[in-house]
This record gives C-alpha cells, sequence and structure tokens, in this order.
C-alpha cells in the first residue's frame, strides 16, 4: 500500500515470549520472567518520556515512544478518530477527535492560504480601516483561527528580530483577541460585538485601556520569544542524549532478579519447589551453569563433583524449574 509506513512492526515482539526463552529454563517461569523483563521496559521508557516531556522536550518524547517495543498488550489501542465529511458540493472537512479534544486537521493551513489577502490587509490597517474589514470581513477576522494567526505570527517576526513588525501584528491581534474578550462573558458570536467594541474606543482619548492592552501583549510576545530561544537551544544540545536514549534498548532484568520479583506461588516449579531456595543452595559452579545455560559446563561440573551430591542438585534444579527437565 503506497505510503503506508510499516517501520512500526519491526518493533513487535513475539507472542507470549516464546522465541526469547533462557535455554534450559522451564518453559512456565522462562514466559514469566520474559513478562517482567517486558515490563521493566515499559517503565524505564515511560520514566525517560516523562522526563522529557517534563523538560518540554516533546519531540525527543515521540521518538523515544516510537522506539517503544510493540507486543500484545500494546499493539492495538485507539489512539484517535478520524472523521471525513464529503459534501454534495464536493467539498470536505477532515477532523481528527483525540481523547475528547476535536480539532481539524488541514483547516487552519487552507484558513491562512484562503485568506491570506484579508489577513494581510488587516495587518496595515488603520483604526477605521480595522473597525470597517470587521464589519465586512467579520467571518474571517473572527474566527479563531485569525485570532491564533495574530498571535502566532508576532511570535515568530520577534523571535526573527522584527520587532516592528511584532508591534503591529500585536496591536492588530488585539483588537480580534479583546473583541473575543468581550463577547465570551455574554456567550454571543464575536461577530456581534464588533459595533461594541469599536464604539466603546471612539475616540483616540478613550483607547487607553486598549493601548495597555497591546503593551502587556507585546511584553508577554518579547517574554516569550526568550524563552522559545532558549527552549530551542536546550532541545537542540540535547538531540544527542535524547537519540541516545532512544536508540539504547533497556537492558533486560537478570533471571534471578525477575524471580525475586514474583510471588512465591508465581515462581513455584513444576516439582513443588521454590526456584529462589534451590538457586541459594547450589554451589557456585552450579549457580554459574544456571545463569549461563551452559550444557557443556554443565557436563564437566558432573564429571568433577561427587555423583550422589550433583544428581541431588540437579533434580531439585528440575523439581524447581531451573532446570528444563526435557
Amino acid at each position: 500500500m503506497p505510503g503506508f509506513n510499516y517501520s512500526k512492526w519491526d518493533r513487535i515482539e513475539l507472542s507470549d515470549d516464546e522465541e526469547t526463552h533462557h535455554p534450559n529454563l522451564d518453559k512456565n517461569l522462562n514466559i514469566r520472567v520474559n513478562r517482567i523483563t517486558r515490563d521493566r521496559k515499559e517503565e524505564e521508557i515511560d520514566t525517560e518520556k516523562e522526563k522529557l516531556v517534563s523538560a518540554g522536550k516533546l519531540e525527543q518524547a515521540e521518538r523515544l515512544e516510537n522506539k517503544r517495543p510493540l507486543h500484545v498488550d500494546n499493539i492495538c489501542h485507539v489512539a484517535e478518530e478520524r472523521t471525513i465529511i464529503h459534501s454534495g458540493d464536493g467539498s470536505r472537512k477532515d477532523t481528527t477527535r483525540r481523547g475528547e479534544e476535536s480539532f481539524s486537521v488541514d483547516e487552519f493551513a487552507s484558513f491562512k492560504e484562503d485568506n491570506r489577502a484579508i489577513l494581510d490587509r488587516f495587518e496595515t490597517a488603520d483604526w477605521e480601516t480595522s473597525r470597517q474589514m470587521c464589519l465586512e470581513y467579520g467571518h474571517i477576522l473572527m474566527e479563531d483561527y485569525s485570532n491564533n494567526y495574530f498571535l502566532l505570527v508576532a511570535l515568530e517576526e520577534e523571535m526573527k528580530g522584527n520587532r516592528k513588525r511584532m508591534e503591529r501584528l500585536a496591536k492588530q491581534g488585539q483588537i480580534i483577541s479583546q473583541i473575543f474578550q468581550l463577547a465570551e462573558p455574554m456567550k454571543r458570536p464575536p461577530r456581534d460585538l464588533v459595533p461594541r467594541f469599536f464604539d466603546r474606543f471612539e475616540n483616540p482619548a478613550s483607547r487607553a485601556p486598549f493601548q495597555e492592552g497591546v503593551d502587556h501583549f507585546v511584553k508577554h510576545i518579547i517574554s516569550r520569544a526568550i524563552d522559545k530561544k532558549k527552549e530551542e537551544a536546550a532541545t537542540a544540545a540535547g538531540e544527542a542524549e535524547a537519540q541516545s536514549a532512544a536508540e539504547d534498548p533497556p537492558q533486560p532484568v537478570s533471571l534471578v532478579e525477575a524471580m525475586h520479583q514474583m510471588s512465591k506461588e508465581e515462581r513455584m516449579g513444576p516439582g513443588g519447589l521454590d526456584p529462589i531456595e534451590v538457586f541459594e543452595t547450589l554451589p557456585e559452579i552450579l549457580q554459574e551453569c544456571f545463569k549461563s545455560g551452559d550444557v557443556e559446563l554443565l557436563k564437566k561440573v558432573a564429571t568433577q563433583m561427587d555423583p550422589v551430591e550433583f544428581e541431588k542438585h540437579f533434580q531439585r534444579c528440575i523439581e524447581s524449574g531451573l532446570w528444563s527437565g526435557g
């Protein structure tokens, strides 16, 4: 299927962990140990991701999430629902819903493109022209997209060092924003409050409260631009660290450590013995055989130990699940 990204399937871990068994560990104990290892990986990724998100490093957090191994418990979940509505006139509305938040996928970009001339004219309009444009083009300028447009572009221009254009955008954006603020407590469409807003500030002498709002907004933009530059610098500096965190897989939990995390009932072997208790009673050389699954080493140890003692230990390993009897 053209355009489909299959790369996530490279991260799938096989169901029931059957292909990652310790070579001589009892099968049921193997499955439990591997699932604990898998859970530990999940916890490490969650912890690292939380740190990145808290630090505002959202792109690195997303890359780390994309490295998360997929398995039966997390491969299928509803991340978002998308609705595409085709109208009779041939137009299409594309909306995505994540959780309780609904937003347009492409309408903001289309809005800017479709209304570029009006947005540009409003940016350079004087007070009276602004009034006329808000009345004539209220269906455009009183949209949330217009409000967001002037805020975002003002921030971008300040970050580029274009202070004059930022101040112009901020002033025109505040006309829209303050009309929105006037309409909100009345629960009316902002477009309905355009005449009242301009009547309130009819005389230049009465516009001091409006200008105060503009000045406050300009200070906020300047402060936010400084912070955003710092954030971008920190993000750039942390790229290598985040990439390393995303690519370095968490170390598997050792078998002994995993068994300690189980309850005694969970780890009980097929013969009714506790593998931890059995392991701790083994001679060191037999413990090494168990850890490595080295059959040749086990054979060597068998020839060196007293046969009765070896058989006693070996049988207890089988009954506790430390060694497969098959």
